[in-house]
């Protein structure tokens, strides 16, 4: 007997069988003309605002919603280009990651996808250990879904912790086609359900041949890209489907490359960044909104204006590294542990008492806001608070003093944010975002986080524990001056 079909399941069969582009408000219609009960106003509009988050539909302008489907129809052909370097050279595997970009569904797992090798062998996977240093660089664009979360930690020795993922064993196509670090795969989509693909190696040399297209595509994607990034609900979309969108609207002449590269592509960008998603992942911004939200590697210079507003415009007008939902979950973990000193943490805040400020007022308007908090957070501290989430604050605390602490360290020195190596900068600005994410989440007591974030964010700070060593140890001893 056929399953009886619900509200759900007709909106979810209509998303399915789409061929065309469509707005929510035909959305809408079809359902009302195929469903012959009144629907409460309410479930419609829950139902229209899922659209937005489908995995088969990308949102063009808040309104028009294109299948995935008829956007593969056109670019299906467009094989991908994956660079294979030294790591997967010398261990003879390959971890696809987000060089599969833009065509990884997120129906599919990664360790689900299916490699071929000449039409019909299937290349063998299986699931290994490596440093996590070695494999994040594979995965720092990806979606949650496809991002590797089995984790092996050492205790012992955090940097030396390791992710379990699934790598394709290519010995035998680097064996028969002897190729060497620098020489590509060419990837072919054969089934974007199933998550089946076709490979076949490809020599560097011959790379260089079409670098002049590759070049015409690229500065045509970001030309289209900086326009649609000017819509709230492009801009906030992952990437995947940015860039899937981008592709479908490009001339089709231009599409005439041997190969699509989304690593290159990225790294071609000039005006355009990567920045985080919400729910994990990656996103296209126009370059400027990338340190729109006081990031602690923003550079500017202190000219207060003596605003004594709350306490995040005070932190605002001085241009300070945190936020007041960062510094009220700072508190919560200096007052909660013995570990720290409060007059030593200040002094790491504000350059010392009073120092900062620009004038009397302003200070003054500060203490009362604190003297304020400081009640409060004595009294939520003696009621009590899941040890995951007081863990997961006060690690996360702990990798945000020690990043305001080395951007004292470096002002101390006279070097400027200018002068450091872009790697540098860019795991700055990486550990300041999920410092900021998550410290900003766990700022309120009574709110209890869901079981994703703080899954996803402790799989997070595993990760980078050994990212904010290595950060201390290049700024402190590494730079040429301390």
């Amino acid at each position: 007997m056929p399953a009886k079909l619900t509200l759900n399941k007709l909106a979810e069969n209509l998303i399915l069988k789409s061929n065309t582009s469509f707005t929510s408000d035909d959305f809408e219609k079809k359902i009302l003309a195929l469903w012959h009960q009144e629907i409460p106003t309410s479930t419609l509009k829950r139902l229209k605002k899922k659209l937005s988050s489908h995995n088969d539909l990308i949102e063009t302008n808040g309104n028009c919603f294109l299948p995935i489907p008829l956007a593969l129809q056109k670019i299906k052909n467009l094989p991908l280009s994956i660079r294979l370097n030294s790591f997967e050279i010398n261990n003879k595997v390959f971890l696809p990651g987000h060089r599969l970009i833009p065509f990884i569904s997120n129906k599919k797992k990664e360790s689900d996808l299916t490699f071929l090798y000449s039409e019909s062998n299937e290349i063998a996977k299986q699931k290994l250990p490596f440093l996590i240093e070695d494999i994040v660089p594979y995965y720092q664009y990806s979606s949650p879904v496809h991002f590797p979360d089995e984790i092996k930690l050492n205790n012992w020795a955090l940097e030396k912790s390791s992710l379990l993922v699934t790598a394709w064993d290519i010995s035998h196509i680097i064996h028969k086609n002897k190729l060497e670090e620098g020489d590509f795969l060419s990837i072919k989509l054969a089934d974007y359900e199933k998550g089946i693909f076709q490979v076949q190696p490809c020599y560097k040399r011959t790379k260089h041949l079409a670098r002049l297209k590759m070049r015409s595509l690229f500065l045509s994607m970001e030309k289209t890209l900086k326009k649609l990034c000017t819509l709230d609900s492009f801009c906030s979309m992952g990437i995947e489907k940015q860039v899937l969108y981008t592709l479908y609207h490009i001339d089709k002449k231009l599409l005439n490359v041997p190969a699509f590269s989304f690593v290159d592509f990225i790294e071609s960008l000039t005006e355009l960044e990567v920045v985080g998603c919400e729910k994990g992942g990656g996103r296209l911004v126009p370059g400027s909104n990338n340190y729109l939200n006081n990031l602690v590697c923003e550079e500017k210079p202190r000219v207060s204006k003596g605003e004594i507003g709350s306490l995040d415009k005070i932190f605002y007008d001085l241009k300070l590294a945190f936020n007041k939902d960062e510094f009220v979950s700072i508190l919560y973990t200096v007052m909660g542990s013995e570990a720290y000193k409060l007059e030593s943490v200040f002094n790491i805040l504000f350059l010392g008492e009073g120092k900062i400020f620009s004038n009397n007022n302003q200070q003054k308007v500060f203490y009362k806001h604190l003297r304020k908090l400081l009640k409060k957070i004595y009294s939520d501290l003696k009621q009590p608070e899941s040890k995951v989430i007081s863990t997961l604050r006060d690690q996360t605390v702990s990798i945000k003093l020690s990043l305001i602490e080395s951007l004292r360290f470096l002002e101390k020195n006279e070097v400027g944010l200018k002068d450091l190596p872009q790697d540098l900068l860019d795991k700055i600005h990486d550990l300041d975002h999920f410092c900021r994410e998550t410290l900003s989440r766990l700022a309120d007591r009574s709110v209890i986080p869901d079981l994703k974030f703080i899954h996803d964010a402790r799989l997070t700070i595993k990760i980078i524990f050994p990212h904010a060593a290595s950060l201390e140890d290049e700024i402190y001893s590494q730079l040429g001056f301390y």
